[in-house]
């Protein structure tokens, strides 16, 4: 390295330890190359092929920004930057800073009893514990109520179940992960400020930031399910974790305050594996925090190499190998100082992000007779999980179709590719892994899905998946001249289902 390089790359290392990696709000992260803020190229290229390899995940998005740009990102085919992605418990880092707003305004405490906000729910045949619940302690999983998760699958009001319910311990004394617990941190949002979680954070925190994209799915009484449900991009997840990164602080002005986002990032419960905070985890790299989400889907905060990742996924893995990825790559190699990088390194980076993709399958492009034989056939089929009535087949070569009718009669044209991924404008919804009721409502759509096919011997088999959203579904279809057994397969984990079905 050249003297007047090490001189400029000291220079960027004072500045790295000063800087609070303040962006500007109104326009897209903006970009720097890797060895800009001191990684290697090579390194993202390990990180990104250990992540694409791994068979027991689908990578979505990858965006890792440093010292307020984006280092790297990839989105590989058939994703797309722009995609926004469902984020399952990562929403609730987000009911959590909406808290903080309503802290800092003075409008509630964390010492505030719960019951402050509902006293429709006191009378004398309540537990008597119910009245002790703070704030803190459903901020930290700790109310003292059992898990019921379940309950929003079978019930309309979700409140009123919920605390009508016997406590299982003193508030404050056992932790225990529960998705309606942020819930219940939405209504009292929603109670105390006329306003849902997701009107506060986009009047308060993200049009302030430029972020236009954010939406939240809504409970049958039309509050923010809290726990899960936030929707937005890889781009808007990455500027919120910059923004919680700079304690809160925007463009000079303090849209959280730094004292919450301190409260939030402390810890308040020990754990045998992560210690978890206000609504976020800490993480195993030091002094990192992360929002977490169901099938991996993360926002890391990694304030020693002034960084943020987010990864938006579908993992079967266990154990998260995807995280010791993400360290053992970027983050223990960043030096936050400009360093020589090998062009031919860089070059390969540049072709490595634009041309990635997942896997497409492997096989024919006909059948030399049931291409033939079920061209323009329909099929009624058995009531099933994917919600669809009926299966049409439009087969050519190298591009099949699939024309599906759901259960409220949406048709929708899903393009299978060949070799390649199709995309498809659908008019209903996408496959989900949660049957809560009233999901997708506040979710605008609409939603694509990226496909392919091939004939493998005697069987047509189609991926899709669901772009914008997170799942997918490969299913086979084996032809028995007028029926059709499709066998079925989910990207998270699930058991492989079976469903019939009848030519029209």
């Amino acid at each position: 390295m050249k003297k007047r390089d090490i001189i400029i790359g000291f220079i960027l290392c004072i500045t790295a330890l000063l800087s609070t990696g303040s962006i500007s709000a109104d326009v897209k992260p903006e970009k720097t190359s890797p060895a800009s803020v001191g990684i290697e190229p090579k390194q993202f290229l390990l990180m990104y092929d250990s992540l694409m390899t791994n068979g027991l995940t689908e990578i979505h998005h990858i965006v890792v920004m440093v010292d307020g740009k984006i280092a790297g990102e990839l989105h590989p085919k058939p994703f797309k930057a722009e995609y926004k992605h469902t984020l399952y418990s990562v929403s609730k880092t987000f009911v959590a800073a909406a808290i903080g707003i309503a802290v800092d305004d003075g409008i509630i405490s964390p010492e505030d009893q719960l019951v402050k906000f509902f006293p429709q729910y006191i009378n004398d045949s309540i537990d008597a514990r119910l009245r002790n619940i703070k704030i803190k302690d459903i901020l930290t999983m700790q109310s003292g109520f059992k898990t019921a998760t379940w309950m929003r699958n079978n019930q309309d009001h979700w409140l009123d179940f919920y605390l009508s319910r016997p406590l299982v311990a003193e508030p404050g004394t056992r932790y225990s992960y529960d998705s309606i617990e942020t819930y219940i941190l939405s209504a009292i949002i929603q109670k105390t400020t006329g306003k849902t979680v997701l009107e506060l954070l986009n009047e308060r925190i993200f049009h302030p930031m430029g972020i236009t994209d954010a939406e939240w799915e809504l409970c049958p009484d039309g509050i923010n399910t809290g726990g899960w449900g936030i929707y937005l991009s890889s781009h808007s997840q990455a500027l919120f974790g910059q923004l919680l990164l700079q304690n809160g602080k925007w463009n000079g002005k303090q849209l959280i305050s730094k004292e919450w986002i301190k409260e939030m990032m402390t810890v308040r419960v020990v754990r045998d594996a992560n210690d978890y905070g206000y609504q976020i985890w800490l993480c195993e790299y030091p002094g990192a925090w992360r929002a977490d989400g169901a099938f991996g889907q993360y926002i890391i905060i990694i304030p020693q190499k002034n960084m943020v990742v987010v990864l938006n996924q579908c993992s079967r893995s266990k154990g998260w190998p995807e995280r010791s990825n993400i360290w053992n790559t970027i983050v223990k190699n960043c030096i936050n100082c400009a360093i020589d990088a090998k062009p031919d390194e860089l070059a390969a980076l540049k072709k490595y992000e634009e041309n990635a993709s997942l896997p497409v399958l492997d096989g024919d492009s006909i059948h030399s007779q049931l291409t033939d034989k079920y061209n323009g056939k329909t099929f009624k089929l058995e009531k099933n999980k994917l919600g669809w009535k009926s299966i049409k087949f439009n087969m050519n070569r190298n591009e099949h179709s699939i024309e599906v009718t759901d259960n409220e009669n949406k048709r929708s044209t899903i393009s299978l590719g060949y070799k390649e991924w199709n995309t498809s404008r659908l008019t209903g919804y996408p496959h989900y892994s949660i049957t809560a009721k009233n999901r997708f409502s506040g979710i605008s759509g609409p939603f694509y899905t990226g496909s392919c096919y091939a004939w493998q011997n005697d069987v047509l088999t189609a991926k899709i998946h669901y772009v914008n959203w997170i799942t997918s579904i490969k299913l086979s279809f084996n032809f028995n001249d007028k029926d059709i057994t499709i066998e079925a397969e989910e990207n998270y984990p699930s058991k492989p289902f079976t469903i019939k079905a009848t030519q029209k």
